[in-house]
């Protein structure tokens, strides 16, 4: 398996395309909106969303990526348009290294290019097809729904596990069906291959999203491109706090003063972190992470021989890979 530099290396050509596709399509005659679209899609990332559909386009049709290019940046304009939103709901200050567009020009402006990229978005979508543009929507929808559950539990340490997994269903693996769903459908995948293919990249999106919980309790800033705890300062509850939490009775309830204190900020997530270790909560995240990883290679190899299907597989083994050496 390739790192995940191996793995970025070997699609650069693909992300060069995508890059400038996005810049091509977001370009706007008022310059403000020219300008504010474009330092959004500028700040990069690593386009897993666009990468995953043109993999899934390949897969399904067994040949070349090209005609689905715009299918990809419709997808990717769709994630970053809901990330602006994030940013404005949880007022954060980083996004992918730099100055979020809300911090950088505002909560008005940050609100209306976002409505750019997602309107920009499925008029690109529209070319594939009334039931391509129908799935993606279905993605789209299941987005705001996980937004709104996740603000409504904000800070709400009695949180189930369930109610996490329908959040990061919503927020994160749902779309990431719909991208691979709805390329599988473009390349002309047979019902049984598209059902196969939105599996693949929903279980994947599940091990990807509980990577990222992680990762932000251990990871490091300059790869990540936001602060580490960031989830936390916005009160947002993630799988290895639930887990730290439930076994909290069994230590007297010190995980929740910790969580409560009004401790300086470097101490508190300091302690936070070593009870999290000796809690197991991390150990707990990263092997559910790696179960919904496993999951989805499994319904991969449901279909069949393609030149593409072994870089899926490096990329859904890539997305717990990532956090593994951060232990």
């Amino acid at each position: 398996m390739k790192d995940i530099r191996e793995w970025e290396l070997s699609l650069a050509d693909k992300i060069f395309i995508i890059n400038n596709r996005l810049i091509e399509v977001v370009s706007s005659v008022e310059p403000h909106l020219d300008s504010m679209a474009k330092y959004t899609i500028e700040a990069g990332g690593k386009r897993v969303r666009p990468i995953l559909t043109l993999l899934s386009y390949s897969v399904a049709g067994n040949g070349g990526y090209e005609d689905a290019i715009d299918l990809a940046v419709s997808n990717e304009l769709v994630h970053t348009a809901s990330l602006i939103h994030d940013d404005v709901m949880d007022k954060s200050d980083l996004r992918r290294g730099r100055e979020t567009l809300f911090h950088k020009y505002g909560i008005y402006n940050a609100i209306v290019v976002g409505d750019y990229l997602f309107t920009k978005g499925f008029e690109l979508a529209s070319q594939y097809g009334q039931e391509v543009a129908k799935v993606l929507a279905w993605g789209a929808s299941k987005l705001a729904e996980g937004q709104v559950r996740e603000y409504f539990n904000m800070g709400n340490l009695e949180m189930s596990e369930d109610t996490y997994i329908r959040i990061i269903s919503d927020k994160t693996a749902n779309f990431f069906a719909a991208c691979a769903k709805a390329a599988a459908m473009a390349g002309g995948a047979s019902k049984e291959i598209q059902q196969d293919m939105h599996n693949f990249a929903y279980q994947m999106g599940l091990a990807f999203q509980i990577t990222d919980d992680i990762l932000d309790i251990v990871g490091d800033q300059s790869e990540t491109g936001k602060p580490i705890f960031n989830d936390l300062k916005q009160s947002t509850i993630t799988l290895p706090i639930i887990y730290a939490l439930a076994r909290d009775g069994e230590r007297g309830g010190e995980f929740r003063k910790i969580l409560t204190s009004n401790i300086p900020a470097e101490e508190r997530n300091k302690r936070i972190k070593e009870a999290l270790a000796n809690t197991g909560a991390l150990d707990y995240s990263f092997e559910r992470a790696k179960y919904h990883s496993e999951k989805s290679i499994e319904y991969l190899g449901k279909t069949g021989k393609s030149p593409s299907l072994d870089t899926l597989m490096d990329l859904s083994l890539l997305v717990i890979d990532r956090v593994s050496s951060a232990f």
